[in-house]
Order: C-alpha cells, then sequence, then structure tokens
C-alpha cells in the first residue's frame, strides 16, 4: 500500500517564516521532523512572508494553496496589530481566507497572537477574541497564543525580543505537535481508505 503524504501549508508572515534563522529551523520545518520522527509522513509547504499583514495574505492567498494541501495552519495578525490596522479590516481579511477554506473543506488550524502593541483596552478585548470567534464561525481548529511559552523569554527570543530563535521555534513547534498531530490522523485514515 502506497502512503501518501499528509500536504500541510503553513501560511503566515514571519513567525511562519522563520525570519532571522535558517529555513531548516522554521516552526514548519521543526514541526516536519518532529512528525517524521513519529512515523507520520508529512510534507510541509513553508508560505510565511516576513511583514505580512492579513491583506497581504489574502491577495497570495489562492496561489498559495495550489500546492493542494490537505490541512492549512493560519498564522496571522501581529503586524495587523503592529501597523495599527483597522480591527475591522483584519477581522475581514481573515474571515474570507476561512470561508475560503471552509467551502474546499480543507482542515483548518487558525492561531491566533496577543497584541504587542497596545492600542487601548477596546481595540485589546477585540483582538483577543478576534481568533476564537472566527474559529468558531468556520468550524477551524484554534490555538490560541502562537507564542505562548516563548513571548517574553530573552532565552527563546532574537535579538529583537520578538521573533523567535532556534530554540525558540522548537518550543512553539512542541506545542503545536498534539494539536497537529490529533488533526493529522483523520487524514491519513481518508487517504489510505
Amino acid at each position: 500500500m502506497t502512503i501518501h503524504p499528509v500536504r500541510i501549508l503553513a501560511f503566515g508572515d514571519s513567525l511562519t517564516a522563520g525570519w532571522g534563522i535558517v529555513p531548516s529551523s522554521s516552526v514548519p520545518a521543526c514541526l516536519e521532523a518532529a512528525l517524521q520522527k513519529q512515523g507520520i509522513a508529512v510534507s510541509f509547504f513553508n508560505q510565511g512572508v516576513p511583514g505580512d499583514t492579513t491583506a497581504g495574505g489574502l491577495k497570495r492567498f489562492e496561489s498559495a494553496l495550489a500546492c493542494n494541501p490537505d490541512l492549512v495552519i493560519l498564522e496571522f495578525g501581529i503586524n495587523d496589530n503592529l501597523q495599527a490596522i483597522a480591527p475591522d479590516q483584519t477581522e475581514a481579511n481573515l474571515d474570507a481566507m476561512l470561508k475560503i477554506l471552509s467551502e474546499k473543506g480543507i482542515p483548518t488550524l487558525l492561531t491566533g497572537i496577543r497584541p504587542l502593541r497596545d492600542l487601548g483596552p477596546e481595540y485589546k478585548g477585540w483582538f483577543e477574541s478576534l481568533f476564537s470567534n472566527l474559529a468558531a464561525r468556520h468550524g477551524a481548529a484554534l490555538y490560541p497564543d502562537y507564542l505562548e511559552g516563548v513571548a517574553g523569554k530573552s532565552t527563546l527570543l532574537q535579538r529583537d525580543g520578538l521573533h523567535p530563535n532556534r530554540e525558540g521555534t522548537k518550543e512553539i513547534a512542541r506545542r503545536l505537535l498534539p494539536v497537529v498531530t490529533a488533526m493529522i490522523r483523520p487524514i491519513q485514515i481518508a487517504k489510505t481508505s
């Protein structure tokens, strides 16, 4: 029996791309290595673009889907926050991407992020509920905070205090691994039946 690898599109900004580190140390590369170590056949497509906003992501989304993924990890929002982009615009862009994925029947892991730029309590409340609201609306799985366990820890961050270093990306991948593994199982069953 031929085992077809599960094709995973990692779509996002510099946190997905692995800004400031070698490509083999990016979060998608660390996840791929960890899954393969478990004997799970996967193939990752890293479509992270440093500095990208949700608007930029939406513009390149259809072309990124040309890799025909079985699963998408969607990671955006931090640059919208840092650039003070209007909240309704961020929501509309993510909503549009999730709608496309839902219509195509592609399982999706939406990763949230905590705002790094203080734009007031109203914005903070909106931003922190944005990802859970969108995940619920579109039936996507949710990982609430992409930088959980890494943000604020100098030993896991590069000098800019924002981007994870190699140890930081390993930690993010370690925390994401159980969620991604659970999402892969039904896809594997469907591919072999």
